[in-house]
C-alpha cells in the first residue's frame, strides 16, 4: 500500500507528529495519549493533541478548553487548554450528542482537522487515533508524515488480536513503530508497592517481541503524572531515532535502545542480512568485513558503508533489533 503525500502546509511548523493507536477500543489509548501530551507540556515543550476519534471524542474530558476553536478567515485555530492546543469533534456544537455519520463523512471531518486548522509552531503534535484500521486511520497516515507511532495495548490475549492489526497497518503504511505501551498492567493499592496483574501478564511484551520493538512502559490502572513524566523522559527526550549508535572498532558497532537494552554487532554478521533485492536472492558470506560509516535513514533505519561487499541495503531498526 503506497503512502501518498497529503496537504500538510498547516503542519509545516510541527517538528514531531506522533501517532498513538491501538486498533481496539477500551484499552485506555486516549488516557495514554493525553497523559503523554500533558507530560510533554510539563517538560516545557510546545505541544498539541488532535483527537481523531469522531464517534467517541474524549479530549474535552481530559483537557477542558479555556478557549474554543476560533475561525479566522478560511482557517481554524485549535482550542487552548492551559497552553496545550487541542482539537476534537466534541468542541463543536454537533459534538454534544451522538455523532451519527457514515465513514466517508468521518474521513472528511478528519481531513478538515488536518488541512484547515492552523496549528502554528509546535514541538510535538500527538494524534489520538480512533479504534480500527479503516478509512479514517489510513487517511491520517497518508496526510501526516508521522515521526513514529506508539502502540497501546492491555495484557489480555483478546486485546492483542486487534492491536496486532494496527501494528500491521503501520508496517503497510510505512510508519515506524517506536514501541509498545502496556496500559492497565497492574493495580497497586494506595500506599503499597505491591503490584496485582488483574488483567493478566505478558501481552505487551509478547507484541514487542513479535514486532521487534521495545516495550516502553507498563502503566498501572490508576496512573500518576509521574508515570507519564518518566515515559516521556525515557522516550521523547533522547535522540529522535530513539537509540544511540556507536562504532566500537573497525569490526563492531553497538546500539543502545530506548528501553535500556544494548546490542553489540559484528559488521560482517549484519552484512549477511543485507535487505537489498540482490542480496536477498543471493546472501553474502564475507568475513572480516570492516565498517566505514553508519548513515541514519530518517527514523526508519540505517545504511552502512562496508570495506567490501554490498553497501546498498538499508537496515531497518526492526531487523537490527531482532539480530541483536
Amino acid at each position: 500500500m503506497s503512502r501518498e503525500k497529503g496537504d500538510k502546509k498547516n503542519l509545516k511548523k510541527v517538528e514531531i507528529p506522533l501517532a498513538v493507536l491501538a486498533g481496539k477500543g477500551g484499552v485506555g489509548k486516549s488516557t495514554v495519549a493525553h497523559g503523554i501530551t500533558q507530560a510533554i507540556y510539563r517538560k516545557g515543550f510546545k505541544v498539541g493533541i488532535l483527537d481523531a476519534d469522531i464517534y467517541g471524542p474524549s479530549s474535552s474530558h481530559f483537557l477542558p478548553p479555556d478557549t474554543l476553536p476560533q475561525v479566522q478567515g478560511e482557517k481554524v485555530l485549535p482550542a487552548d487548554s492551559g497552553g496545550i492546543k487541542t482539537l476534537s469533534s466534541a468542541h463543536f456544537p454537533r459534538g454534544k450528542g451522538a455523532c451519527v455519520v457514515r465513514a466517508p463523512i468521518a474521513t472528511q471531518i478528519v481531513s478538515q482537522f488536518i488541512e484547515e486548522v492552523e496549528w502554528g509552531e509546535l514541538d510535538y503534535l500527538i494524534v489520538d487515533f480512533p479504534p480500527g484500521t479503516g478509512d479514517v486511520q489510513i487517511s491520517l497516515m497518508q496526510k501526516i508524515s508521522f515521526t513514529g507511532a506508539l502502540i497501546v495495548t492491555t495484557p489480555q490475549e483478546l486485546a492483542l488480536l486487534d492491536v496486532r492489526k494496527s501494528m500491521e497497518m503501520c508496517l503497510q503504511m510505512g510508519v515506524e513503530m517506536i514501541g509498545v505501551i502496556e496500559n492497565m498492567s497492574y493495580f497497586s493499592p494506595p500506599g503499597s508497592k505491591e503490584k496485582y496483574p488483574i488483567f493478566g501478564e505478558g501481552g505487551g511484551q509478547k507484541l514487542a517481541d513479535e514486532f521487534a520493538i521495545p516495550l516502553l512502559a507498563q502503566i498501572p490502572i490508576h496512573p500518576t503524572p509521574e508515570i507519564f513524566d518518566a515515559l516521556v523522559e525515557k522516550v521523547f527526550l533522547k535522540e529522535k531515532n530513539g537509540c544511540e549508535i556507536k562504532i566500537k572498532d573497525r569490526y563492531h558497532f553497538s546500539i543502545g535502545w530506548i528501553d535500556g537494552k544494548e546490542s553489540l554487532y559484528r559488521f560482517s554478521d549484519v552484512q549477511r542480512h543485507c535487505p537489498c533485492v540482490k542480496c536477498m536472492k543471493k546472501p553474502l558470506s564475507l568475513t572480516d568485513v570492516e565498517g566505514e560509516k553508519i548513515i541514519p535513514v530518517g527514523n526508519y533505519g540505517v545504511q552502512m558503508v562496508f570495506s567490501k561487499g554490498c553497501s546498498k541495503g538499508i537496515y531497518p531498526f526492526s531487523l537490527l533489533r531482532k539480530l541483536g
